[in-house]
C-alpha cells in the first residue's frame, strides 16, 4: 500500500544520525553501522517513513526506524530458515 504524506510524522519528530544513535545503539553500535544498514535497506526505510532526505541530509524517525528494523530482521529470519 502506498503511503501518503498524511501518514508521515511531523518533521519535528525526525532527528539527525548522531541523535538516532543513542536510541538504537544496542543494535547498531556505531554511526557507520547505521549508515551501512540504511544503504542496504534505504528503499524500505523510506517507504515506511523511517528515513527522509531534507536539503541533502538524511533525517530519521527513531520509532519508525526501530519498527522497520524489527520487521526487516523478522523477515530475514523467516527467509533464511525457509531455504
Amino acid at each position: 500500500m502506498a503511503q501518503t504524506t498524511a501518514d508521515l510524522p511531523p518533521l519535528a519528530e525526525y532527528v539527525d544520525l548522531p541523535d538516532l544513535l543513542p536510541q538504537v545503539q544496542h543494535t547498531f553500535p556505531s554511526v557507520d553501522s547505521i549508515r551501512w544498514y540504511v544503504r542496504i535497506h534505504r528503499e524500505e526505510l523510506a517507504r515506511v517513513g523511517a528515513v527522509i532526505a531534507i536539503t541533502g541530509r538524511l533525517r530519521f524517525h527513531p520509532a519508525r526506524f526501530q519498527r522497520a528494523a524489527v520487521e526487516i530482521g523478522s523477515r530475514n529470519v523467516t527467509a533464511t530458515h525457509e531455504k
